[in-house]
């Protein structure tokens, strides 16, 4: 592989996604159909802000979709990956393939 094409392919890399605590969260999204607030923040050890965060981030860019809705008076937040958010998730991983040594 050229230098010319290593660069290229850098370059495409998603960096909202190579984020390794969005990444895992895409990860996680990815096989489940949603997950709740609580399940990330215990599955991944960050603090709620933290969290609040990069999902946040993830929301702005398309890649989840959250839905916020209450339980008689409690909140409930829970977070699905879109089709965009799975397609930029597959197609970073095969940037990162790409980039491998053989």
């Amino acid at each position: 592989m050229s230098k010319r094409q290593i660069n290229q392919i850098h370059n495409s890399i998603n960096r909202v996604v190579h984020e390794p605590v969005r990444l895992a969260i895409l990860k996680i999204l990815t096989s489940a159909k949603k997950v709740d607030f609580n399940f990330l923040l215990a599955t991944l050890g960050v603090t709620k802000g933290n969290l609040a965060t990069h999902t946040n981030r993830l929301e702005a860019t398309g890649l989840i979709e959250v839905k916020k809705e209450f339980y008689g008076k409690i909140p409930h937040t829970s977070y699905r990956i879109t089709k965009k958010g799975r397609l930029q998730f597959h197609k970073y991983w095969e940037n990162m393939r790409e980039l491998a040594p053989e």
